[in-house]
């Protein structure tokens, strides 16, 4: 076994109740996971990386705006990928050496629509499973497009759409600063932005180490990415 894995397996580890509300639902959200003045000062930091991203990073969609590389954006965000509950989650799902597939940034536009329903990594796909994050920049709100989840559907067979009526949808809202974790295998998709402001988040992705990432961390790192960080967090990246 990876030595590396058996440290962090050992070392970060969910409560009880917490892992069984992600093993049972799927998703769990932790209020206010950094202070309101981290929180403020990782939005700025948020917003420099976002205006100082080169346009090939980014990418506009109808309802959407994506940043990529965010582990390069800066020491800001070093932080968010080796977070302990994330990592304790990843174990308690993926329960094999695992790495950090991607991280970006992502704001639902201004009076965007709802976004259909969808699993970012169904069940049984090659290299399954997959936990993935989404640390809010702004509040979650149900009005502003806070993040959508049906309970229980990360357990369903593939392609079982069953109960994705809005009765059985829960809204994950929290303050900014607090991060969603979540079974990549649920049903999710943002709610409908009402308000005329975007809503901002970071999200990120872990898979078994075995499997292919998003994004290639050896041909993307920078030097100065390199030196700064942890060596977990260059175990993490695998580089």
């Amino acid at each position: 076994m990876d030595s590396c894995y058996s440290t962090i397996a050992s070392a970060f580890s969910l409560p009880r109740d917490t892992a069984e509300e992600l093993d049972v639902h799927g998703f769990f959200v932790i209020q206010g996971a950094i202070t309101r003045i981290q929180a403020a000062q990782l939005k700025a930091a948020y917003d420099a990386a976002v205006s100082g991203a080169d346009p090939d990073d980014i990418k506009i969609g109808s309802t959407t705006t994506r940043v990529s590389d965010f582990v390069n954006r800066g020491s800001a965000f070093d932080w968010i990928y080796t977070h302990g509950p994330i990592l304790a989650a990843c174990a308690s799902v993926i329960q094999r050496p695992f790495k950090l597939s991607t991280m970006h940034a992502r704001a639902v536009h201004p009076s965007a629509p709802a976004q259909q329903l969808h699993v970012d990594f169904e069940r049984q796909t090659d290299g399954w499973p997959m936990i993935g994050f989404i640390l809010m920049i702004d509040p979650f709100r149900e009005t502003n497009g806070a993040t959508r989840f049906v309970p229980g559907s990360h357990k369903w067979p593939k392609d079982d759409v069953r109960s994705l009526h809005e009765e059985q949808q829960v809204v994950a809202n929290g303050p900014a600063g607090s991060i969603i974790i979540y079974n990549g295998s649920i049903w999710h998709g943002h709610s409908a932005n009402e308000t005329m402001r975007a809503r901002r988040s970071i999200q990120g992705a872990y898979i078994r180490r075995d499997a292919q990432a998003g994004c290639n961390q050896k041909a993307l790192i920078r030097p100065e990415t390199f030196r700064r960080i942890s060596p977990l967090a260059r175990y993490l990246l695998d580089v």
